[in-house]
């Protein structure tokens, strides 16, 4: 990899990709949009897990999602940056809020996020999902994709199952 870097308070300039002999041209166009991603450069300086979390930050400044004192569900909660988000706004830290999330992959622990790894699709889950709640949910969130296998039909079909 090579960096071409800008003068503090200058424009940083664009990251460049060297493809190596093992890594795909896909593999390597994704690691330099990656790499030169705004919200991928911010998210790490400001200690999000993913620039997805930008994503729920706008809905939320929007809508007005989430309220002090709220139950939220995060469904296919890895990497944690919608429950990092989550957790902040209905103050799960201060203990007036509460967050669960849950996740087939194992994930780090979030600062006021209870963790399960778990298949939501269990017929226990919904049960489950509630006494770790301590009661109904006020609001359930998702920002679940289906594994992409290339195949456009197959892949639909993942999606709307979800």
């Amino acid at each position: 990899m090579t960096k071409e870097s800008g003068r503090e308070g200058g424009r940083s300039l664009k990251t460049r990709v060297k493809t190596a002999r093992k890594r795909s041209l896909s593999s390597t166009l994704w690691l330099e949009r990656q790499l030169n991603d705004p919200y991928v450069a911010r998210a790490k300086r400001e200690g999000y897990r993913s620039r997805a979390a930008y994503k729920l930050i706008e809905m939320d400044d929007r809508y007005h999602l989430f309220k002090p004192g709220g139950r939220i569900v995060d469904l296919g909660a890895a990497p944690g940056g919608w429950s990092q988000v989550a957790a902040a706004h209905v103050k799960a830290k201060e203990g007036k809020g509460k967050v669960v999330a849950v996740d087939l992959l194992d994930m780090e622990p979030v600062d006021g996020v209870e963790f399960a790894v778990k298949d939501f699709n269990d017929p226990d889950a919904p049960e489950f999902i509630k006494s770790m709640l301590g009661g109904a949910a006020d609001g359930v969130m998702s920002d679940m994709a289906a594994n992409a296998t290339g195949h456009r039909a197959t892949d639909h079909l993942r999606i709307v199952a979800l």
